[in-house]
């Protein structure tokens, strides 16, 4: 069972492999707080734009379908990878759907599931618009203790937009000092219609043999 330790913010070099940080809360399990930001740009898209998943895939033959509803994601390793997807590209109603309404209920501390959605919309839209997401790196996936529950657990980069909603430039992708270097446990359930969920997540410390190798920034 991995040791969960809670970290603050910090930005370390993305070569670095013995410190985890924790970026801010508002990104915690893809799905959380930062506010009253810019309405996100929309980039031009191309028919080979890598998809953030990490799939290996354009993003229009992997993750797009999934969040325009054409294909489903039916394992919590596909959701976590097309929610961490959504959140790269702006893809707000996909984040909102794949969370479970116990989510509503334990964050932001509501009396029924899914008491909170305008709140987790403005939120996730906020985060979107703030910060860039690259680097997915699936480290684990493990059973919950039902039949329809799982975990997974990942490793990412993030950083601040030079500009709220706008792709990041160039030279700010050469700037390694400045992204985040972030692992989480997410928990997934699978609803009575067979769809898997996000329900809460955990910042974690990985043991130095499951450190995934380093990523390479790139843009979305």
């Amino acid at each position: 069972m991995l040791q969960m330790q809670f970290r603050s913010v910090s930005r370390v070099p993305v070569s670095s492999r013995t410190q985890v940080v924790r970026v801010a809360a508002a990104k915690g399990g893809f799905g959380g707080a930062v506010r009253k930001v810019a309405p996100r740009v929309k980039h031009e898209q191309t028919v080979m734009e890598p998809c953030p998943c990490a799939s290996g895939k354009s993003y229009k033959n992997c993750c797009q379908a999934v969040h325009t509803g054409k294909s489903s994601a039916d394992t919590p390793e596909a959701t976590l990878r097309a929610r961490f997807a959504a959140f790269a590209k702006g893809q707000a109603d996909y984040i909102i759907g794949t969370t479970h309404g116990d989510y509503h209920i334990h964050h932001y501390q509501v009396a029924t599931p899914g008491g909170a959605e305008e709140r987790l919309r403005e939120d996730v839209a906020g985060a979107c618009n703030k910060f860039a997401f690259t680097g997915l790196k699936i480290v684990s996936n493990e059973p919950g203790v039902a039949e329809h529950e799982g975990y997974v657990s990942f490793e990412y980069l993030s950083r601040k937009r030079s500009v709220p909603g706008a792709p990041v430039p160039e030279e700010e992708l050469r700037d390694t000092a400045a992204w985040s270097r972030t692992a989480e446990r997410c928990r997934f359930v699978r609803t009575s219609s067979g769809a898997w969920q996000f329900v809460d997540y955990n910042t974690i410390t990985l043991p130095a043999n499951m450190l995934p190798e380093a990523a390479t920034p790139a843009a979305f």
